[in-house]
């Protein structure tokens, strides 16, 4: 049998999104079920197996929320942190920052490891990376010993300056692997190899927290995929906007931890280039949360640093504003004013309208209330809404803020409108970015509702609703290619000859275990490609921001250019360092265009039923999607589809763009 589909699986908090493309015929099949939080894995195969293609599957690819739910939930392996005597505080102590300004008892993040499971020992290295004291045998043994006593297998190690010199760090693993048996070693400067004590320890404890929990259910998945004769290697979206092998993700599981949202900025940046339009921001709205993020010159925006649960991690991450307004937000009164989310009903039990036992207000529910959503039309009919339930957990609310439900269900629409434009004003005013100047592209199973009404309160023009809205993070991760970031330590300034002849050295050796990674993956030459960045900041500075380097001589020329676009200014005059240098190595994955969609339902015929938007009640026409050919549609109008709906207010008007894409537009705008 000939293995010809390609499929890409996006977990999220309320729904489990499947892409299916066949090689064949260019055809794109999308599915929705809904996810199973304790288990993530069985919404997945059970989508599979109600579309019955795991034995066709050429290549799979995963966004796992493994790792993450794992630290959100605190359900990962107890650690042990082994470190420099005299730095046992790093952890505890965290950064100086205060999030909680205006707050006279704030409460500082809580670290993943326990006080009493923090071991020190007697090394040093020196900021040279010269060996002041090595790593004693009796050290080693008392911690062993201490491992041993306390049950312990998941061990942390991060010393001062092992990003320099990794001796030490490396004698431990290979001391204690051999004294406690099963004991799994996560060594600092492997997983971040940068300066930054605090950073750098923050990472490898996340990366020992939550490697046996992402082990154990990509080990499982791989063993059901197995039952079902699925013999395609398992990929895994990285928070890089790339892809890797399950195997290879044992090395450093914590780049998995924004694998869901990583394929849709994948998905923004792919239609970027497809449409011709280099600037965009993203809203990927799904039933938990809503993801903003920024397309700029046709490239996603990276970030050297992430910071989710609380934890701070250095490694490359896609640039993300996260905030809890989702569909399945749930809406309630405090202090006498409405507030949505971040609480969600999430999949089980659910918005009201869902019939499984919610009984509590969202954002899902109130849309329903003002009949934005069919309640006969939900997944393309495939699931039925109860609208007896959304007015009933609406009109609770509305009651509790004495106004009529109808006016309670369009303040649950315009606070989470609210959320959104803030998340995205913060996102582009940390960049110095005019929301103006860029399209938005609104997606996720809730996302097209909202688009319009976000474009008008920040001065959009032009709102683009792409093809497979509602699966888009599954549909980019089959767009997503190979890639794995490595980087290295180098000081010295960026005009200085032995700083540049450093550079050179460096970008050799990062080529190199690049190109050792790519091989791995069975990347073939012609496909690999090597993009070097460099960490740079003003001697005197304490962060750094990365600059896209072809050749090293122009670093800093470039890192001015950089300093000016993000600050408005830049200071030629004063001198500049190198921080670090980091390399993307890249394998090219092939992608099938999409030519058709479906979730397997019949067109409904154009029909018209009441809206209410702004306060107003209308006769709004109700068109599907498929059926959308070169006219425009004019609002108020419904859009529908099988996995989302679009709402067109009036004074917009939609038409079909190029890819399927379709575009809102401001009436003489």
């Amino acid at each position: 049998m000939k293995k010809d589909l390609r499929v890409g699986v996006d977990i999220g908090g309320t729904f489990t999104d499947i892409v299916v493309q066949n090689k064949r015929d260019g055809s794109t099949l999308l599915h929705k079920v809904l996810s199973t939080p304790d288990n993530p894995s069985i919404g997945m195969l059970r989508g599979l197996d109600e579309l019955g293609i795991a034995e066709d599957i050429d290549f799979l690819v995963h966004g796992t929320t493994a790792g993450l739910n794992a630290l959100l939930s605190r359900t990962g392996q107890r650690v042990a942190l082994i470190t420099t005597a005299g730095f046992e505080d790093v952890p505890i102590l965290g950064r100086g920052g205060n999030k909680e300004i205006w707050s006279l008892t704030p409460e500082r993040p809580k670290p993943l490891v326990a006080e009493h499971d923090i071991m020190s020992v007697d090394e040093r290295v020196r900021f040279d990376g010269s060996v002041e004291r090595p790593l004693q045998d009796d050290d080693v043994r008392r911690v062993a010993d201490w491992l041993l006593a306390e049950g312990i297998t998941s061990v942390a190690a991060s010393f001062l300056h092992s990003h320099r010199n990794p001796v030490n760090e490396i004698t431990l693993r290979e001391r204690l692997t051999a004294l406690v048996p099963g004991a799994s070693v996560v060594l600092s400067h492997e997983v971040a190899p940068e300066q930054g004590e605090f950073e750098r320890t923050s990472t490898t404890l996340a990366t020992g927290y939550v490697a046996r929990t992402v082990d154990r259910y990509l080990a499982a998945l791989s063993v059901e995929l197995d039952k079902r004769r699925c013999s395609a290697p398992l990929q895994v979206m990285r928070s890089s906007g790339g892809i890797c092998s399950a195997t290879l993700v044992a090395r450093q599981p914590i780049q998995t931890i924004l694998s869901g949202p990583a394929g849709g900025v994948v998905a923004a940046e792919t239609l970027s280039r497809s449409l011709g339009r280099p600037n965009l921001i993203a809203i990927d709205m799904g039933g938990t949360s809503s993801d903003v993020s920024l397309v700029i010159d046709s490239r996603m925006t990276l970030a050297t640093e992430g910071e989710i649960a609380d934890q701070v991690m250095r490694m490359p991450v896609v640039e993300l504003h996260t905030i809890g307004a989702g569909g399945g937000s749930i809406a309630r009164a405090e202090a006498g004013g409405l507030r949505v989310g971040p609480k969600s009903a999430g999949s089980d039990p659910g918005p009201a309208c869902y019939g499984q036992g919610g009984t509590e207000p969202t954002v899902t529910d109130a849309q329903v209330v003002l009949g934005r959503i069919d309640p006969g039309w939900f997944l393309g009919g495939r699931m039925k809404l109860s609208l007896d339930a959304a007015q009933m957990a609406v009109g609770r609310l509305g009651k509790a803020l004495d106004i009529e439900p109808e006016t309670a269900a369009e303040g649950i629409v315009a606070v989470a409108n609210g959320m959104m434009a803030n998340a995205i004003r913060t996102l582009t005013m940390r960049r110095g970015i005019d929301a103006r100047d860029f399209a938005l592209v609104a997606f996720g199973g809730a996302g097209p509702l909202h688009g319009a009404a976000l474009a008008d309160e920040l001065g959009i023009r032009e709102v683009i609703v792409p093809f497979a809205t509602g699966v888009l993070s599954a549909w980019g991760m089959l767009h997503a290619d190979i890639r794995h970031d490595v980087s290295a330590p180098l000081s010295g300034l960026a005009d200085a000859p032995e700083a540049l002849r450093t550079f050179r050295e460096i970008r050799q050796q990062l080529e190199a275990h690049g190109s050792i990674l790519l091989d791995t993956e069975r990347v073939p030459d012609e496909d690999k490609t090597f993009e070097f960045s460099a960490d740079m900041r003003y001697v005197g500075q304490e962060h750094a921001i990365s600059v896209a380097v072809a050749d090293e001589e122009d670093a800093l020329g470039l890192f001015h250019d950089a300093y000016r676009r993000r600050y408005g200014h830049s200071m030629p005059e004063s001198p500049v360092e190198f921080v670090n240098v980091r390399l993307a190595a890249v394998g090219r994955v092939s992608s099938a265009p999409a030519e058709s969609s479906g979730l397997g339902s019949d067109v409904p015929e154009e029909s018209a039923r009441k809206v209410r938007i702004d306060g107003v009640t209308h006769d709004a026409r109700v068109v599907h999607r498929s059926a959308l050919g070169v006219a425009t549609v004019d609002g108020p109008a419904i859009i529908q589809e099988d996995g989302s709906t679009t709402l067109v207010p009036p004074s917009w008007q939609a038409t079909r763009g190029e890819f399927d894409t379709m575009i809102l537009r401001k009436v003489g705008r």
